[in-house]
């Protein structure tokens, strides 16, 4: 098919959607993107708080999956990689004090019981239940085991509760006891098939991940960008064709040609309910959490302490609202001023819509309240903004990952001209998503 045959659909703006439209416009075919909304990025976005925009979505990616520095390189946008500065990775939150999250950990599990101890994060009992970890019979994690079932298993439920949960379950806005392990953390799930204990398979992956990496390396962990994440957006946005771009443009198939759905799944369910229903009944299946943020800036001769992280991370067993709070202005340099410190208070999990019932005002106080109990805030901020993200997060429940291969299998025997992208299948994170668009056109590509 040439570039002058007839055009390819891609419905949905978001990450996925715009780099499958780039990589089908970069290959020379002609590509109209349809948003719904007013605005393209989904649920990447910058708004203003006070004279500056500040990430209301994700405002970093990890370095080593290599999608997300790659699109940033080819889009023109290396000289806004930056990576973190604050020289403590995170706090977690316990009894009104905070602790440092243990460096001999990865996603929470620890490599390194003695240091695990001495970090003072969890109890000593819970540490020596850890250790049972090294000596326990494997638990099989055939037929896609849980998060939870799978860590209480190995390493207890402290552990599981205040490492693990606000780590994997926090990312993912998730109850970690229907959390898919497979889905979720396929490097932690690999980890568990190899080994009986997990505390080794870990310690194993750590050493592989330092060796890919070579001896006394200092690469960055994570990106982000100086203009905000939503710099990404922005740049394919000026790489499609102006009027191939449409914003509040209904989401309708536009027949038999070839078409990229890459909106979330309920929206996806709705658009194949006639052309594939048995597709559509499957992405319905897909379950979502919505979350709320608060980003405020305060006068730093207001705030005691002054964080030295990039933030603090509050477990769910807490009982709190508050799930995670960024300190902007310690995590990336570009955010930094020495009269004020921006920081972002994030709630919202699935089960928990206790912060979507609360008006804006009430939100921000209760937040900054339960922050509080850790940080002295002496003033009012300088300026809030507050975002609601409703069904942002797709829920990976066990079973998801054998759920999105029938999803899949089944569009191609129903509607083998779409194809789907997005978050809502093989990882939320911005690399994952990108791949998405990438492996969408890909196939468009494939059928010619």
């Amino acid at each position: 098919m040439t570039s002058d045959a007839e055009p390819i659909v891609v419905l949905g703006g978001g990450l996925a959607g715009l780099t499958a439209a780039f990589d089908l416009h970069r290959a020379g075919r002609d590509v109209e993107v349809h948003e719904a909304s007013d605005r393209f990025g989904g649920k990447i976005a910058s708004s203003p708080v006070g004279d500056r925009l500040v990430d209301a979505g994700a405002d970093a990616f990890l370095a080593r999956v290599p999608q997300g520095k790659a699109l940033c390189e080819q889009l023109g946008l290396t000289d806004q990689l930056t990576s973190p500065v604050a020289p403590v990775p995170a706090y977690l939150h316990r009894a009104g004090k905070l602790r440092p999250l243990p460096e001999a950990t990865m996603l929470g599990v620890p490599t390194d019981l003695d240091a695990l101890a001495a970090s003072g994060t969890v109890s000593t009992e819970a540490v020596a239940r850890a250790g049972l970890d090294l000596t326990l019979p494997a638990t099989s994690t055939e037929g896609d085991i849980s998060v939870g079932a799978y860590f209480r298993q190995r390493l207890g439920d402290e552990i599981t509760e205040r490492l693990l949960d606000p780590m994997i379950g926090g990312i993912n806005a998730s109850d970690i006891d229907r959390l898919s392990l497979q889905s979720a953390s396929p490097q932690l799930a690999a980890a568990a098939g190899r080994h009986r204990s997990i505390i080794e398979g870990v310690r194993e992956l750590r050493a592989s991940l330092g060796a890919a990496l070579g001896s006394g390396n200092s690469a960055p962990v994570f990106h982000g960008l100086t203009g905000g994440t939503a710099s990404i957006i922005d740049a394919l946005v000026d790489h499609l064709p102006t009027d191939r771009l449409h914003l509040t443009s209904p989401s309708l198939l536009p027949g038999t040609g070839p078409t990229v759905v890459a909106t979330p799944a309920p929206a996806a369910a709705e658009l194949l309910a006639t052309v594939a229903p048995r597709t559509s009944a499957l992405l319905a299946q897909i379950e979502y959490a919505s979350v709320a943020q608060v980003t405020v800036e305060l006068p730093t001769s207001a705030v005691d302490p002054v964080l030295d992280a990039s933030g603090i991370l509050f477990p769910r067993v807490d009982g709190m609202i508050i799930t995670a709070c960024t300190w902007f202005s310690t995590k990336w340099q570009h955010y930094a001023r020495p009269d004020s410190v921006l920081l972002r208070m994030t709630s919202g999990r699935f089960g928990d819509r206790r912060a979507l019932e609360l008006d804006d005002e009430t939100l921000t106080a209760t937040l900054l309240g339960e922050l509080q109990t850790v940080i002295d805030i002496a003033d009012q901020p300088f300026a809030v903004r507050v975002h609601r993200w409703f069904d942002a997060l797709p829920q990976y429940v066990p079973g998801h990952a054998q759920r999105v291969a029938d999803i899949f299998t089944t569009l191609a025997e129903e509607a083998p001209h779409i194809t789907l992208a997005g978050a809502a299948y093989r990882g939320i994170g911005i690399p994952a998503t990108i791949q998405s668009g990438h492996d969408a056109a890909e196939v468009v590509l494939a059928n010619g």
